[in-house]
């Protein structure tokens, strides 16, 4: 199957008869340029996946010309008249399906890209093409690409604006401008319709008219766009051959279902059919084969071609439309409810910290990423269609009517990092490391500058680009897995690995074997923490140290070779549903007795929890903790100000991916000094554990065993979803010591074992010296190593 091959249209030819004539010429550009501003959409330059396709600009020039180019050619993919199905998850909260354009094309690239030719004397040369970014200028945009020889390096821009003829015909104009060509170097764009020769170093000016398409409908399809089998079906070659409910090259899909409506043996008869290809049932159309599909994935297209019968109801005939479709969705569990922080979730704020709540009218705060300029304003990127980041001036006042907001940037894929360095802005976008730059000093991005856009991805929603952060020079990311790959698929390889990359844009990886790494942050030692969350071969979630080159148990994607490499532990073990179950983005702790200790947040358990970590024998580990909870959204990114809070920002959608379905939120936390009764730490001992409160404990409190119920257990990867907690029994603490100023308690515990978790629960009833009560009773220990003394 070729998944690149687009979902609609793809029998229609390159080129939609109708160029009327090309120029290509030193003149001055067209005076029938579009007026500044007058765009269909805003913004109207969006980076996205688009048509299977996963590093796409997409320019709305005018309502008559859409324009795609893909990144990764260099190159103009697709002119049309018609616009963009903007779906997905931060387009419509629906998985599996990404955008994809609507219309009737003047041309289209669909396998031969447009690509470059550099000729020295008439002798073609290897070239090499990296997209550099682009800028605005006075309202149009600037295109920039590099093309690298063995000898010569040239820098080139490319402004396309929509124009029109005398006759008012729609057209396209493309104005290249170079440096660094000799008069020995020639540099040619082998397009449709067709090639372009550039002029050395000045500029060149191609013009080409199309005719007039008439107004355009956007389509109405199917609207299970999350069905597993439809979702396959965009991916292969299904569509190459068939319509929705159109007869073309083949049936439509529809024609197939009242076929097939009341024959029992159909799902059997036509996963046979399309694995072994063949014709004569519709015609004389020949179908390929499809040898390397497993039955199952068959059975899922097969199963939702049926369901499309207008005649029944196909919810209920077709139960494979739900079920095939949430394959990763954890299992449902419960929990038994004592009251908040003990044994469930805490629902209030951390008695330490004050919140505020930064509202600004009209906007949603979504936070993909968070982070401080020297003057203390703060930057927030945002995880929706127009991936905006904003300027917010005056957030250390708490206080959001003295709040002045600026957008610096849009249009940007998914914008989940983002990073100040030197006074320099850099932004993580779903395929790209961006710096923006603004060159006037408005406070508007007028450049958005690649620094790496090489990293492998695909066009799988689950594809997201984590965190970013900066440290000896080197910027940090994490890559997540897919999660919708057919039987025949792997991921690529970069995928499930945190990258170290460089200002020049080369990157290396650092750890592998992650699957769904929300968040990296600078922690404890100066040392870089990464959270990752539970799913295939993943048994819960993990709170993990970077080190170089070790491997965190995902096994999609290793060859057969590393089959059996072992899994490096976590740091700290994040039981699902009991303290996480979509950890986010790690941040150290500069307050009061907390000092050094770690924190993070969680989309979909929501709040805040805190991490003790301590070292034994040479690595970290320690004890997770219920921090806070009161907060109006599951927490996606946190970063401290300048002014010493806490800002935390949070995103969430339906469909399980959100706390208590809330969507957006920014808070800001402020330590207050007041005392909150609660274990500060836990630490490993040869004989057991010692515990630390951040206040005494009152006289005759904490010094029975019946004090703290003690449970362990290990985990066992496996390729399922999650995991059982394996050889779980109770432990008993025979010795308990308070110590002389009764904030440390020392419990002698048998039968300890190592590389397992042990979970302490504390009588609920335990008060402090001062009369307080416990904020949380529960604590989670990974007990990796066991001290020798």
């Amino acid at each position: 199957m070729d998944i690149k091959k687009e979902w609609t249209n793809v029998k229609n030819t390159l080129i939609l008869m109708g160029c009327i004539f090309l120029i290509s010429c030193n003149s001055s550009p067209s005076k029938q340029i579009h007026e500044k501003g007058n765009r269909p959409i805003d913004p109207w330059a969006l980076r996205s996946v688009l048509d299977l396709r996963p590093r796409i600009l997409t320019l709305a020039l005018d309502s008559e010309c859409y324009l795609a180019y893909d990144l990764n050619a260099c190159g103009l993919f697709r002119a049309w008249k018609g616009g963009v199905n903007w779906d997905g998850t931060v387009y419509t909260e629906t998985k599996v399906a990404q955008p994809t354009s609507w219309g009737k094309d003047y041309f289209l690239n669909p396998v031969l890209q447009e690509s470059w030719l550099l000729e020295r004397n008439g002798k073609k040369q290897n070239v090499t093409t990296r997209f550099q970014g682009y800028r605005f200028e006075n309202g149009q945009i600037y295109l920039k690409y590099k093309l690298t020889t063995e000898r010569d390096t040239i820098f080139l821009e490319e402004r396309p604006e929509f124009v029109r003829d005398d006759q008012g015909n729609p057209g396209l104009e493309r104005v290249f401008t170079t440096q660094g060509v000799d008069g020995n170097l020639s540099i040619t764009l082998l397009t449709k319709p067709k090639a372009i020769k550039l002029e050395n170093n000045p500029k060149t000016i191609s013009r080409t008219y199309f005719k007039k398409i008439p107004d355009q409908v956007r389509p109405t399809g199917p609207k299970d766009s999350e069905n597993l089998g439809k979702y396959w079906m965009e991916r292969s070659d299904c569509l190459t051959c068939h319509e929705w409910s159109e007869n073309t090259v083949g049936p439509g899909f529809q024609q197939i279902a009242e076929k097939y409506a009341d024959d029992k043996m159909a799902v059997d008869l036509l996963v046979k059919k399309v694995k072994e290809g063949g014709s004569g049932v519709w015609g004389d159309a020949v179908m390929n084969p499809h040898p390397n599909l497993e039955d199952s994935s068959l059975k899922a297209m097969v199963d939702y071609i049926l369901s499309l019968d207008d005649h029944k109801d196909s919810t209920k005939e077709n139960p494979n439309l739900e079920k095939k479709a949430i394959v990763n969705k954890p299992p449902l569990t419960e929990t038994k409810v004592l009251r908040p922080g003990f044994g469930s979730s805490l629902n209030g704020v951390h008695p330490s910290y004050d919140l505020q709540t930064i509202n600004v009218k009209g906007i949603e705060f979504k936070v993909g990423g968070l982070a401080f300029l020297p003057d203390g304003r703060l930057l927030v990127s945002s995880w929706t269609p127009q991936g905006e980041v904003y300027i917010l001036e005056g957030v250390e006042t708490g206080d959001s009517t003295k709040i002045k907001i600026k957008t610096m940037a849009k249009g940007l894929a998914e914008p989940l990092g983002l990073a100040v360095v030197d006074d320099e802005i850099f932004v993580l976008q779903k395929q790209e490391l961006t710096q923006l730059i603004d060159h006037d000093g408005d406070g508007i991005t007028d450049e958005y500058k690649s620094i790496c856009n090489s990293f492998d991805v695909s066009m799988d929603f689950h594809e997201f680009a984590f965190g970013l952060v900066y440290k000896d020079g080197y910027f940090y990311a994490n890559l997540s897995m897919p999660m919708r790959l057919m039987s025949n698929e792997k991921p690529l390889p970069d995928r499930g690995k945190t990258l170290k990359i460089a200002r020049d844009g080369s990157y290396e990886e650092v750890v592998y074997g992650l699957r769904t790494p929300n968040g990296i942050g600078i922690g404890a030692d100066e040392e870089l923490f990464v959270t990752d969350n539970q799913g295939q071969w993943l048994p819960a979630n993990k709170f993990i140290h970077v080190r170089s080159g070790d491997f965190h148990g995902m096994r999609w994607g290793l060859p057969d070779s590393l089959q059996s490499l072992k899994m490096v532990p976590p740091t700290v073990w994040l039981p699902q549903n009991e303290i996480a179950n979509s950890p986010s983005e790690p941040s150290l702790l500069y307050d009061g007795p907390y000092k050094n200790q770690m924190i993070f947040g969680d989309v979909t358990h929501g709040g805040i929890k805190r991490v003790f970590l301590e070292t034994v024998n040479g690595s970290y580990q320690g004890a997770v903790f219920r921090f806070t909870q009161g907060l109006n959204v599951g927490i996606n990114r946190i970063r401290r100000g300048p002014d010493g809070a806490l800002y935390a920002g949070g995103v969430g959608m339906g469909g399980g991916w959100g706390w208590n379905e809330t969507r957006h939120g920014l808070q800001r936390l402020k330590y207050n000094e007041k005392v909150t009764f609660e274990m500060l730490a836990i630490r490993s001992k040869p004989y057991g554990f010692e515990i630390e409160f951040t206040e005494p404990l009152a006289i005759g409190q904490g010094d029975s065993p019946l004090d703290y119920s003690l449970e362990q257990w290990w985990y066992k990867p496996t390729k399922a979803y999650g995991g059982p907690k394996m050889d779980l029994e109770v432990l008993k603490a025979t010795e308990i010591k308070v110590s002389t100023d009764r904030k440390k308690v020392r419990l002698t515990i048998p039968g300890l074992k190592k590389e397992h978790v042990v979970k302490f629960n504390l009588n609920l009833e335990l008060r402090s010296i001062n009369g307080r009560n416990l904020w949380s009773s529960e604590a989670w220990y990974t007990l990796n190593n066991i001290p020798k003394n």
